[in-house]
């Protein structure tokens, strides 16, 4: 495997016999080249080989958390905090946008974040750049949206979380516990079935409930924001009108209205779940319509009076989409009714 190696500002590496390329690594920094690639089984972290994890207070590596995420802006997300993600499985990425191999590697990422995003997964794109324009937060962002990634991303470009993970190449993956202790890491591409093996290991063991983010595991913590631009982009005109302009679909025209399957409901602009079909009923009104959200943590209520109306919206509480409002005749046991556009909806079977 032919690794390319720091040399001072540029290097050249011999990739074969008819290939040499020249490139530069900041800070002593490799990537994995055209035929180096690193392709193996991600190694389990324990005992004190090669620790990045701050010592617990037994000293144990086992006992021991992952550094916090140094300050830098975030992409698709309020500031987020370890501490904060507790009860959720994290998978930190270190990468850059201009790296080939963490192009490569993206779509394994994207697939495990839209798979496992609503059963407790929260993946993290540390983005440490390589080169000056990789510095910029607006062709970060630029390069976020034209890859279609959708989880969040926050800068590194002092390379603070870079040194406190003691990385040395991209694109570099950690996968820590529900009580943000790191259990696997792997460098390069390659590895993607044993990764998701373990992320499916960590999702199914039970933490303690101090460890246990309050509300329920259903509802995700980490807040999505985005530009006004950035969501027209993203959204169909009707999901753009709906859910960032407070739209409403006409009755008995919406995809879910006299949708009967078992599944749950996700918001259509950032994957929260939101409702379950367990709780929806037939209301008569043309409209989905459920008798709770999937969990209080879920969602935000907010007062409207528009139209010459007092009503209570409901808002997604990951992305501030508008989903509908909630009225007083439903059924038992909650007597509620909430009244969903079915254009601020994903449906998910199961």
């Amino acid at each position: 495997m032919n690794v390319l190696k720091p040399m001072g500002v540029g290097i050249a590496a011999t990739m074969s016999a008819a290939m040499i390329i020249a490139v530069a690594f900041p800070r002593s920094a490799k990537r994995w080249g055209l035929t180096g690639i690193q392709i193996g089984s991600i190694r389990p972290v324990g005992g004190n080989t090669d620790s990045i994890v701050s010592p617990g207070l037994d000293g144990r590596a086992e006992s021991s958390t992952a550094a916090e995420f140094a300050s830098g802006a975030w992409i698709n997300s309020e500031p987020l905090t370890l501490k904060g993600l507790r009860g959720r499985v994290v998978l930190v990425e270190f990468w850059t946008f201009g790296c080939y191999n963490c192009r490569n590697t993206l779509p394994a990422v994207k697939k495990w974040d839209a798979q496992y995003r609503d059963q407790g997964l929260t993946i993290v794109g540390v983005h440490s750049p390589e080169f000056d324009n990789e510095k910029k937060i607006e062709n970060v962002r630029r390069e976020v949206a034209s890859l279609g990634i959708r989880f969040p991303v926050v800068t590194d470009n002092e390379f603070e979380t870079w040194h406190a993970y003691k990385v040395d190449a991209w694109p570099t993956i950690f996968v820590l516990d529900k009580s943000g202790h790191v259990r696997g890491k792997h460098v390069g591409e390659g590895g993607y079935a044993q990764t998701e093996q373990l992320i499916q290991k960590l999702l199914a063991e039970q933490t303690s409930p101090a460890n246990t983010i309050s509300g329920g595991n259903e509802a995700m913590t980490d807040k999505v924001v985005k530009t006004d631009e950035e969501w027209r982009k993203e959204l169909s005109p009707e999901q753009y009108y709906i859910t960032r302009q407070k739209g409403t679909e006409p009755a008995f025209t919406g995809a879910y209205w006299d949708n009967h399957e078992a599944g749950v409901y996700t918001c259509v602009a950032c994957g929260n779940t939101v409702f379950s079909s367990d709780k929806k009923f037939d209301s008569g009104t043309g409209w989905p319509s459920f008798s709770a959200p999937i969990a209080e943590k879920s969602i935000t209520e907010e007062s409207d009076t528009t139209h010459g109306m007092i009503r209570t919206e409901i808002i997604c509480k990951r992305c501030g989409a508008h989903l509908g409002h909630v009225f007083s005749d439903g059924p038992k046991p909650t007597g509620l009714r909430y009244c969903i556009n079915s254009a601020a909806l994903k449906f998910v079977k199961q």
